[in-house]
């Protein structure tokens, strides 16, 4: 049985008392003891221009699942970032909804639940690149 794991360390000294953050876990499926075993591939993506683009299509998944989306800017500029966004059409929503932006180095790993579309924009015409992957609970049977 594959088993995927994420381990977070955060240790920060910025407030009078220091925080120390270790938390791991292993990716289950929904309402299941059974582990995630899929992924769509680690995806390497160039952004030469600022137009929105889609980087994971809701029709790839099965809907309402315990999957999990990891995004990462993988330059080391700090001045120009990636705006990630949803659009939830599949939620009957016509606007895109900003999660956050990602600046050079910058990653995150978050709950995705196969019912929206995932977009990302670079905030510069300049080359930058993007790396990404969902570790699916069910990628062949999905819908579509």
């Amino acid at each position: 049985m594959a088993t995927i794991n994420a381990s977070i360390s955060i240790n920060s000294d910025i407030m009078s008392y220091p925080a120390r953050i270790n938390k791991s876990m292993v990716m289950k499926k929904l309402q299941s003891c059974n582990n995630i075993e899929e992924t769509s591939g680690l995806r390497v993506r160039k952004f030469t221009t600022t137009t929105a683009t889609e980087i994971v299509d809701h029709a790839d998944f099965p809907d309402d699942k315990a999957h999990k989306l990891y995004i990462r800017n993988t330059s080391s500029d700090k001045v120009n970032s990636f705006i990630i966004s949803y659009h939830a059409t599949a939620a009957g929503a016509t606007a895109a909804a900003t999660i956050g932006r990602l600046y050079g180095g910058d990653w995150m790993l978050m709950p995705y639940d196969g019912n929206v579309d995932i977009n990302v924009a670079s905030s510069t015409a300049e080359t930058q690149t993007l790396e990404y992957m969902v570790f699916a609970e069910d990628f062949e049977s999905a819908k579509g």
